[in-house]
């Protein structure tokens, strides 16, 4: 981890300027073709829900922007970012799991699947297993193929962490769409990092399955 010097930085006075708001977060929703990797889950027997959480964490390391985070009024910048998710309860609440991190799919798949063993065996939490701020929450809505979204949100100073939201694919032009919402501090990041994550989500969701990866 490392720090960025607010006094030199170019977005110095958007910074100054967006943390004054009492709710500096925007959301943007689009949609992502999932066509390749759905295909890659199908044939490989693995969990879409899974592959689309370990994208999404991996994308989000890609953007640096996204790994910026306000601790008492400065910028710390994280190497690598964990993901944390909701995960449906068998009582139909929901609980935090806790995922790691996304650099090696491999291992973030089988530590993917247990986590989601222990929950479905009746382990239930919403606190977190570590306050480490190289987080992105994400939750999933596969009942919907929603258009938009907000977020609950505590209103805590220097809560800076990214809210990443997929829902349910459906057909659309022969090809099998998904709505992804992200949700970012604008003191941090602006709508061309945003762009820049939805245009690398989508060559992952193209790429990163192929057996020449």
């Amino acid at each position: 981890m490392k720090k960025i010097n607010i006094d030199t930085w170019y977005r110095k006075e958007h910074f100054n300027f967006y943390t004054t708001f009492e709710q500096p977060f925007f959301n943007v929703c689009a949609t992502i073709d999932v066509t390749k990797t759905l295909n890659f889950c199908k044939e490989n027997q693995r969990s879409f829900f899974i592959c689309s959480l370990f994208l999404l964490g991996y994308t989000a390391n890609q953007i640096e922007a996204f790994r910026f985070r306000i601790n008492n009024n400065e910028i710390d910048v994280h190497d690598e970012l964990e993901v944390s998710c909701t995960v449906l309860n068998n009582d139909e609440s929901f609980s935090f799991g806790e995922f790691g991190c996304c650099s090696n799919f491999d291992l973030f798949y089988q530590y993917a699947e247990q986590q989601l063993t222990k929950i479905k065996k009746g382990y239930k939490t919403l606190k977190p297993t570590n306050s480490q701020g190289n987080k992105i929450f994400c939750s999933v809505l596969p009942w919907l193929h929603f258009t938009s979204f907000s977020h609950a949100q505590k209103q805590r100073q220097h809560d800076s962490i990214p809210r990443i939201v997929i829902g349910k694919y459906k057909a659309i032009h022969n090809e099998m769409v998904m709505p992804v919402s992200v949700e970012v501090h604008h003191a941090l990041v602006d709508g061309l990092q945003v762009g820049q994550y939805f245009e690398k989500l989508q060559d992952n969701f193209n790429h990163f399955f192929e057996p020449n990866n």
